[in-house]
């Protein structure tokens, strides 16, 4: 029976080790589900401990967001662990000096709102709780909240903008449930714009105000209108990028406004469309990526066989990527987050010195990787797109 058990193990790897061959000798292939199933994905292993969480830097808050996006989690966990902290029943505590003042709160609302591009089952219970969200945000001492509400207010820092923009959206969705074309997609946005009482002339002018006072004031005195117009834009930016992500041509949608955030929800939309497409646009920005590193996280293990094999790619083409590195830098972080420890060998293979075409940065970034790695950690992608 021992001998059998080793001759199956032999297959599968002589299996496996084939399918990855033709996976690297076709860099257009798509990643089979074999490939994918030899990894243990971080976000399972994160939501079976999501109440163990200290929740005492940084990175603890990276895991819950993994576990409210990622793909390999099943969708009924998701949105109620994404409850859960819109409600004030995870965590027990929230420091606002390490959630950054409501990042886990906006976050969780941004998930269930990628979960609901064209479901309004959300509308009662946001509806509901936006008159409490509301006094929250606007009560600046337990004193002027009722007693009900005052243990809360030390567990959630809420965004009633915000959820004002979801529910308009979702009321929008209620209204065009179907959507075959990028005119209903508009129609769509003029609902969101009639519940808020906004024209589109009016969302323009408001945005451009929010991102202008963004860059000359880094947010402060910034009105309630333009961050209602922000929070509007983001999103119909999400819906253009599901429904491009689905093969839909949605830029006439996108580019009615002139509003640049729109065109680029379409464009990332159709580019997460193709998994090695998107690979090869975090590999040719010089910056680091965090939206489309996000993306790639959210998509889970099945996007690893695809990223393992362009990082074989690059090193024996270090110079078809971006001078910085920090395409390769994304790569690593996104498959440490994705696998943990499975994703050493893959880190390690930057560290050698005598690699072909090595160069300094793909060392560093490397190196760091291995070490969060090590501690058990997960890196942090734009929780908020």
């Amino acid at each position: 029976m021992r001998n059998t058990h080793k001759l199956m193990g032999w297959i599968s790897g002589v299996m496996l080790l084939t399918a990855l061959s033709h996976a690297q000798s076709n860099p257009g292939a798509a990643p089979t589900e074999a490939q994918s199933a030899r990894y243990t994905s971080q976000a399972i292993l994160f939501a079976q401990q999501i109440d163990a969480l200290k929740l005492t830097g940084s990175p603890e808050h990276y895991k819950v967001y993994l576990v409210l996006r990622s793909q390999d989690v099943p969708v009924e966990q998701r949105k109620t662990l994404a409850i859960r902290i819109l409600t004030g029943d995870y965590p027990k505590r929230v420091d606002p000096a390490v959630d950054g003042w409501g990042s886990l709160w906006y976050g969780a609302l941004v998930a269930l709102s990628h979960l609901h591009i064209d479901d309004a089952s959300l509308l009662p219970f946001l509806e509901e709780n936006l008159p409490k969200w509301e006094r929250i945000a606007n009560a600046y001492s337990e004193e002027e909240l009722p007693e009900d509400l005052r243990p809360l207010k030390e567990r959630i820092y809420p965004s009633p903008v915000y959820t004002r923009a979801v529910i308009a959206r979702l009321k929008a969705v209620r209204a065009v449930p179907e959507v075959k074309s990028a005119e209903d997609l508009e129609r769509r946005l003029d609902v969101m714009l009639k519940e808020l009482g906004m024209t589109r002339q009016e969302l323009k002018q408001l945005y451009d105000e929010y991102q202008d006072k963004l860059k000359r004031t880094r947010g402060i005195g910034i009105p309630k209108g333009s961050g209602l117009a922000n929070a509007v834009v983001e999103e119909h930016c999400r819906t253009l990028f599901h429904y491009a992500k689905r093969g839909m041509d949605v830029m006439p949608a996108a580019t009615s406004l002139s509003i640049e955030a729109l065109a680029e929800g379409a464009r990332l939309g159709k580019e997460a469309s193709n998994l090695p497409q998107l690979i090869d646009a975090i590999l040719k920005n010089p910056i680091y990526d965090h939206t489309r590193g996000r993306i790639l996280v959210d998509e889970g293990i099945a996007a690893v066989p695809a990223i393992i094999q362009k990082l074989a790619w690059v090193r024996e083409h270090p110079e078809e990527v971006a001078f910085s590195g920090m395409g390769v830098s994304v790569l690593l972080d996104v498959l440490a987050s994705l696998i943990g420890k499975d994703a050493l060998p893959y880190v390690e293979q930057f560290l050698s010195d005598d690699s072909k075409g090595e160069r300094k940065w793909t060392r560093s970034y490397g190196r760091r990787t291995k070490t969060w790695i090590e501690r058990g950690d997960v890196f942090g992608f734009n929780p908020f797109f």
